[in-house]
């Protein structure tokens, strides 16, 4: 079914997109299935990520960053809302004032927005095959019924699949040799900046999945209020922009922040959850403007972060039990746990004694450099 989409796109490429360039893949050509390489494929003629029935992604992950097999059933996957951009959004001065704006409209209407606008498709005991074609059955119908082309769009989805495949292994040989964190020197279009990001994601995920078990290393240094701009009383989520209307919506802006929620999954049991879901928030600031006349941007920073609630019915999604206990037992069980620095309280413990707050850490882009994560101070939830 794949091939036949990928035949396809060869035979429309003037009904499709223009493809991304600027992403190259470190693969080399030919390669097989037993050669050593450092992402393995989800599955057979998958490749290592897949798009889903709700416009998100199934993606293989590596956070051993050790040769594997690219036939190799990865060790953990990641599953990735649809995304969107956020209106109105500034590149900020520190990491946590994009969730202190999302924290203001208290718990219960974040929780809400959040679970009603990145939904994710249930992928537990499906098979990626399965997926990747639920996926690309549901982008053909959803084209249908906007009458727009089947063909043209499977073509798009496919092009895009590759793009995002090739910026997951894009460097990250070098970076596993060197431990420096190059980023991409050439500014990208509004839809190459998830693709661009997808590495940094997956390490900081494994970050996060570090917090929610309680065994991180860094603690926040304090809590912060939230804050609401006075010139927009709007949720910050109301106005939020799908990536079909990516391309009107940011012409002419002078920065772009994306929203994406991102899950971690266990392949070895049939994609069951691990750890509890993660809000990630992808920020960069415009660039150039390249001969199409499309605008360039480039990442300048991204935000990682989660839930740490006190009510146990709100728990069960962000912050539950069985959450922190599948982060604890993945770790574990793989040599990635160990115990944390003591100070501030973390998990649910924390929520049961304290009020409900927002964690999150950041990583910029310097010198077109990666830094290492840091922790932000925790963002005090509004309450309702």
């Amino acid at each position: 079914f794949l091939q036949l989409l990928e035949q396809g796109e060869d035979n429309g490429k003037s009904a499709a997109a223009p493809q991304v360039s600027s992403l190259k893949s470190s693969a080399k050509p030919g390669s097989g299935a037993d050669e050593a390489c450092y992402i393995s494929d989800l599955g057979k003629g998958l490749g290592p990520i897949v798009q889903t029935r709700d416009g998100g992604y199934l993606a293989a992950t590596n956070p051993f960053d050790i040769p594997v097999v690219r036939k190799e059933l990865p060790k953990l996957a990641m599953q990735l809302s649809k995304p969107f951009i956020l209106r109105a959004q500034k590149l900020p001065g520190g990491g946590a004032e994009v969730f202190q704006r999302l924290c203001a409209g208290g718990c219960e209407a974040l929780c809400e927005k959040l679970g009603a606008l990145t939904a994710t498709d249930e992928v537990v005991g499906k098979t990626a095959e399965q997926i990747a074609f639920e996926g690309m059955a549901s982008a053909i119908i959803s084209a249908r019924s906007k009458e727009l082309g089947a063909s043209s769009s499977a073509a798009e989805s496919v092009s895009l699949l590759r793009t995002m495949s090739a910026a997951m292994s894009d460097g990250r040989k070098e970076r596993i040799a060197t431990g420096i964190w190059n980023a991409h020197e050439a500014p990208v279009t509004v839809d190459e900046i998830l693709p661009f990001s997808l590495q940094k994601i997956e390490t900081m995920a494994i970050e996060a999945l570090k917090v929610q078990a309680g065994t991180a290393e860094e603690q926040a240094p304090f809590d912060v209020s939230p804050v609401t701009d006075a010139a927009d009383a709007g949720h910050p989520l109301d106005a939020a922009v799908p990536p079909e209307e990516w391309a009107s919506a940011c012409a002419g802006a002078d920065a772009v922040t994306m929203l994406v929620v991102a899950q971690l999954r266990d392949p070895m049991r049939r994609y069951e959850a691990v750890g509890a879901p993660s809000i990630v928030v992808i920020q960069a600031g415009r660039a150039a403007t390249g001969a199409d006349g499309e605008t360039r941007f480039k990442v300048a920073n991204m935000h990682v972060g989660g839930m740490r609630l006190k009510t146990a019915d709100r728990r069960s999604v962000w912050d539950g039990e069985r959450q922190r206990l599948t982060a604890t037992h993945w770790l574990v069980a793989y040599g990635l746990g160990k115990a944390g620095k003591k100070g501030r309280p973390s998990g649910a413990a924390a929520g049961k004694v304290g009020t409900d707050v927002l964690w999150s850490m950041s990583s910029r882009v310097v010198a077109d450099m990666w830094l290492k994560p840091m922790r932000n101070p925790d963002v005090k939830i509004a309450a309702n």
